[in-house]
């Protein structure tokens, strides 16, 4: 009985090193390394909401929980990858809860937002090195250059 006794106390005692080493590795975590990325990605198209109600009327593609709802804008069919913005173009970063919805970009490419469209962009250049159609049906129409809305 004596035995029976000591060997549950054992068990016991065994059982809470253990849980006790477990917290303390759990507790130990290591900061994860976020590595920017040079393009759009699958999440950035995703993160955008669709076909929601927006005051009222229908708003085809924004941020729902920020209250954003985004436009066309008659540049969006002239931008292509590769080219320069014209000169004429003001290259405005995106408004920062745009940027916020998105992957970390590498820190040497600008995010701008024309309308619809989100842009990478060489701030000094102006090349624009990835575009993403945030009214597109899917995230490989979204990478197209010559996407139109339908």
């Amino acid at each position: 009985m004596t035995l029976k006794i000591e060997l549950a106390i054992a068990g016991t005692a065994l059982f809470g090193f253990g849980a006790f080493v477990a917290m303390q590795g759990a507790d130990a975590t290591e900061p994860v390394q976020v590595k920017p990325v040079n393009a759009f990605t699958q999440h950035d198209f995703v993160a955008f909401d669709r076909a929601f109600d927006w005051n009222g009327k229908n708003c085809v593609v924004g941020l729902e929980r920020h209250d954003l709802c985004l436009g066309q804008s008659p540049l969006e069919s002239k931008l292509k990858r590769g080219e320069e913005l014209p000169d004429y173009v003001p290259a405005l970063s995106a408004e920062f809860r745009v940027i916020v919805e998105t992957d970390l970009k590498n820190a040497s490419y600008q995010t701008v937002r024309f309308g619809r469209t989100l842009l990478l962009i060489d701030p000094v250049t102006r090349v624009v090195h990835d575009i993403m159609h945030l009214d597109a049906p899917d995230f490989e129409t979204a990478q197209q250059d010559n996407f139109t809305p339908a």
